[in-house]
Formats: structure tokens, C-alpha cells, sequence
């Protein structure tokens, strides 16, 4: 009888020790699954950095090789454009007054590429103060109205009240060149959502189209400079906005919609928060 309740015992203990190892069990389990996906989340957020590296040691490349262009440009054209004005005078009221204007609209062109190269090689130098998130958005589409009007476009507003560190003639710069893209891509009309998000290192102001989408080999690409998918584009329009955005140290990241269209956010660190951690937990989005 005493063995039978030493026995009875023994087993009572061992299925006790067996139930607490698979509990331990399911804990370690659970415990391992967490880190397996936090290191997925860190490779991730390592990835999105080495592009974010790679591509800034593009832009500084190309950007000293767009400055040196522009100085050996710049000269010469100087002194066509001033021929050409001679030229255009001289030619007023004659049957070549045509062809003389459409050299100096050339030049123009000429110069206007020149501008925005060396806009893309200098370093932004912004003069911040604050600036509510709402402010330049209203005022870039006060400008863009006539063609919003005339492409029948949708446009919905849902803008917080916060306010950023920033410069707000660059912030229009960024802006303009982020809503013209939006709605150039919308020829038939369609809705134009602009709005915010909010995380607890940033604020995200989004741009969001119906048009066809970016394609996806083409998501990082669209930040290069001189890469455009437009017949008559330059591709310095977004490379320059992404200069902008990291003179304030921000950034900007395109996604295509699930269902239609593309949607532009453009990263902004909070007051006394770093560009690191704001973009870190950013890239999680």
C-alpha cells in the first residue's frame, strides 16, 4: 500500500513537472516567434536605410557632376542668349521673326533645366520657423485651381492643426511639385485626398491619386535624379523635393494603392525629435 502511494505520488509529480514544461514550452515558443519577427522587422528597417544610404550617395554623386555641367553650360549660354536677343530685335516684323523668337524660348528651356540642376547640387539651406502643416498645401492648390477645375478633380482636405519646423517657400516647392504630379496623372479626373497621419516621433503629410499607379521596379527609381517617366520631364522634380525633405530632416515615401492610383507621404520629424528615430519608425509604416 506504501509503494502504491509513493507511486501514486511520483506520477502525480511527474505530470505536474510535465504540465510546467509545456508551459515553459509555449512561453519559449512564443517567446521565439517575437524575436523571430522583430529581427524580420529589423532587416527591414536595415534594408530601408541602405537604400535610404545608397541613394544620398547618388544624389551626391550626381550632384557634383550636375554643378560642373551647369558651369560649363551656363557660360556659353550666356552669350547665345545674348546673340539671340540681338538677333530677335533685328528680325522684328520680318518673315524670320518666328524663328528667332522660337531660339530665345529655347534658351529659356535651356536655362530653365540649368536652374533646377544647380537647385538639385546646391544644398538647401531652409530658414525655418513654424509652419502650419495646412498653410502650404492651401496655397499650392489656390495656384493649381485652374487645373483642377479643368481636369474635374475631387480634391478632399483632412489636415490637422500641427505645425512643423520648416521653410515655407521650399515647403511650396515640395508641395507644387508633389500635387502637379498628382494631378497630371489624373488627365480624366478623379479624387485627390490630402491629409495627415501622426506617430509618436513624426507627422506624415499624404498625397494620395487615382491615376495608374506607380510601378513597383519604378518606387525607388523616381528619386534619382534625371529619371522620369513623362515624354517631356527633366526628372529633377522629385530628386529636388527629396533634397528639400532632408534639409528638413524628413523624406519622403511613394507606395502604389492596393486599389488605384499612389500616395506620396512626406515625412516630418516632431519638435526635438531626430531625423534617426523618426525614420526608423516611419519606415515600419
Amino acid at each position: 500500500m506504501e509503494e502504491a502511494v509513493k507511486l501514486n505520488e511520483a506520477f502525480h509529480s511527474f505530470t505536474q513537472a510535465s504540465r510546467s514544461l509545456e508551459v515553459y514550452y509555449e512561453k519559449l515558443s512564443d517567446r521565439v516567434r517575437f524575436l523571430t519577427a522583430e529581427v524580420e522587422r529589423k532587416n527591414e528597417q536595415l534594408k530601408e536605410l541602405q537604400d535610404h544610404h545608397r541613394r544620398n550617395l547618388r544624389l551626391i554623386a550626381m550632384g557634383e557632376m550636375a554643378a560642373g555641367i551647369v558651369h560649363e553650360i551656363r557660360s556659353p549660354l550666356c552669350s547665345i542668349e545674348l546673340y539671340s536677343n540681338m538677333l530677335t530685335r533685328d528680325l522684328e516684323d520680318t518673315e524670320h521673326s518666328e524663328m528667332s523668337k522660337g531660339i530665345s524660348t529655347g534658351i529659356k528651356s535651356l536655362n530653365n533645366i540649368l536652374t533646377n540642376m544647380l537647385l538639385f547640387a546646391k544644398p538647401q539651406k531652409p530658414s525655418l520657423k513654424e509652419v502650419k502643416l495646412f498653410v502650404p498645401v492651401e496655397e499650392s492648390l489656390k495656384i493649381l485651381a485652374p487645373l483642377v477645375k479643368i481636369r474635374n478633380i475631387n480634391v478632399s482636405l483632412m489636415i490637422s492643426n500641427d505645425s512643423i519646423e520648416g521653410d515655407p517657400e521650399l515647403l511650396n516647392q515640395v508641395l507644387m511639385n508633389i500635387l502637379l504630379n498628382a494631378i497630371q496623372v489624373m488627365p480624366d479626373g478623379g479624387r485627390l485626398q490630402v491629409f495627415t497621419e501622426e506617430g509618436e516621433n513624426y507627422i506624415a503629410l499624404a498625397v494620395c491619386d487615382q491615376g495608374s499607379g506607380i510601378d513597383p521596379e519604378n518606387i525607388e527609381k523616381i528619386f534619382d535624379p534625371f529619371f522620369s517617366t513623362k515624354d517631356r520631364g527633366t526628372g529633377l522634380g522629385l530628386t529636388i523635393a527629396h533634397k528639400i525633405m532632408q534639409s528638413h530632416n524628413g523624406f519622403i515615401k511613394a507606395d502604389k494603392n492596393e486599389d488605384t492610383g499612389s500616395t506620396f507621404r512626406l515625412y516630418f520629424p516632431k519638435k526635438g525629435v531626430a531625423a534617426g528615430p523618426m525614420g526608423q519608425e516611419a519606415a515600419e509604416k
